[in-house]
C-alpha cells in the first residue's frame, strides 16, 4: 500500500493529488488549515489541521501525521506542497512581517517537516520519498519575487544536501524537488493581480491565462505520480515537468 502525506491539500495541486490518490485506493494523510470539503470520507483518508507558519508546532504536526501510519510495510510519499507567492514586492519595499510569514511557509515549514520525517523514518526499510514542490523561480530571478525566488532557492539547496546525505544512510529515502511549471491555480490569480510596478513580468502571466497555456492541477498531479512510480529516482534532483512530458 502507498501512503501519501500531502501538505497544502485543500486546493490546487495538493487537492488534485489527494483526489487521484484516493481514487487509486492509496492512503492519504492531508495537512492543511482547512479540510478538502469535496473529498468523500474514506478509511484511507486522514486529515491533520495545521497552520504551517506556526513553526514551533511542527513537531506536534508530525506526531499526528505519524499516528495515522498503519504499518511499516507501506511505501511512504511525503509531498511538501503548501506555499505562497506573496508578498510580490521589489526588494527595498518588502513588508517585514509579510516576508517573515512567507519564509516560514515556503522554507522553514517544509525544511523542518522534512527533517522530522527523515529522522522518524530512519529505520524504515521500504520505499520512502520526500518531494519538495519547487519552481523555476528557484533557479531564475524575477523582479518582484525576491521573497519567492529566495525561499524556493533555499529549499532547492536543502533538497540537494539531503539527497546527498541520504546516499550514506542504511535505509535511504529519496529526496527530490519537482517543478510543476505554470498551473491554473489560486496562486496564478494572485500573480495576475500584481501590477507591473511590483512585478515586471505581469503581462507575461496574463498571456499564459489568455492563451490557455496554464496546465491543470490534475494534469500536473498525474505527471508527478508517474514519476514517483519509478523504482529509482536521482537523489537531490530537480525534476522539471517540461522534461517529463512525453
Amino acid at each position: 500500500m502507498k501512503t501519501f502525506i500531502i501538505t497544502g491539500a485543500s486546493k490546487g495541486l495538493g487537492a488534485a493529488l489527494a483526489e487521484i490518490c484516493l481514487n487509486q485506493g492509496f492512503r492519504c494523510i492531508l495537512v492543511a488549515r482547512n479540510n478538502h470539503k469535496t473529498l468523500q470520507k474514506s478509511e484511507n483518508l486522514a486529515f491533520v489541521s495545521a497552520d504551517l507558519t506556526e513553526t514551533n508546532q511542527l513537531e506536534k504536526v508530525m506526531d499526528e501525521i505519524i499516528s495515522h501510519f498503519h504499518n511499516d510495510e507501506d511505501e511512504l510519499y511525503f509531498i511538501n506542497n503548501a506555499g505562497m507567492v506573496e508578498p510580490i514586492k521589489r526588494i527595498g519595499e518588502l513588508d517585514a512581517e509579510a516576508f517573515i510569514l512567507h519564509a516560514k511557509l515556503n522554507y522553514l515549514a517544509p525544511a523542518i517537516l522534512m527533517d522530522s520525517f527523515l529522522r522518524r523514518t530512519k529505520g524504515y526499510k521500504n520505499k520512502k520519498v520526500v518531494v519538495n514542490i519547487s519552481s523555476g523561480a528557484a533557479k531564475n530571478p524575477y523582479e518582484g519575487w525576491g521573497a519567492y525566488c529566495s525561499s524556493k532557492a533555499g529549499l532547492e539547496m536543502y533538497t540537494r544536501v539531503a539527497g546527498a546525505e541520504q546516499l550514506r544512510e542504511e535505509n535511504p529515502a529519496y529526496v527530490i524537488s519537482f517543478s510543476p511549471g505554470v498551473m491554473d491555480t489560486t496562486m496564478q490569480k494572485v500573480i495576475r493581480s500584481a501590477n507591473e510596478t511590483d512585478f515586471a513580468d505581469s503581462a507575461k502571466f496574463h498571456d499564459y491565462k489568455e492563451k490557455g497555456m496554464l496546465r491543470t492541477p490534475d494534469f500536473v498531479a498525474n505527471i508527478l505520480l508517474e514519476l514517483l512510480d519509478e523504482q529509482e529516482l536521482d537523489n537531490g534532483k530537480f525534476y522539471d515537468i517540461k522534461e517529463l512530458i512525453k
